[in-house]
């Protein structure tokens, strides 16, 4: 776990790296002199229990039917013609040394 915290100034931007005991309290910047507040930062227990309560969201809005985008009928003509194919063999020992 680390033992400091990333964080930065709100009025100048300047960086610090504080002690976590310092989380969720305020601190005074060095370059501008002004207080900032140091952002609690959360377990992986606190994250975890946060996302679970969090309230579902809908994915994808249901839609009654889907849409049809092209649908072949039985008796129409295509222009690829399907043609049956013959019985699966398998090879046996014979016919791999003829090749």
């Amino acid at each position: 776990m680390d033992t400091t915290i990333k964080c930065s100034c709100s009025h100048c931007g300047a960086k610090y790296r504080l002690p976590v005991e310092a989380q969720g309290r305020s601190a005074r910047c060095k370059q501008c002199g002004e207080k900032f507040d140091i952002p609690r930062q959360n377990g992986l227990e606190d994250s975890i229990l946060s996302w679970l309560s969090e309230p579902a969201e809908a994915e994808e809005p249901s839609v009654s039917q889907p849409r049809v985008i092209s649908v072949p009928t039985a008796g129409a003509p295509s222009g690829d013609t399907v043609r049956p194919r013959g019985i699966i063999r398998q090879k046996s020992s014979n016919d791999e040394s003829r090749s």
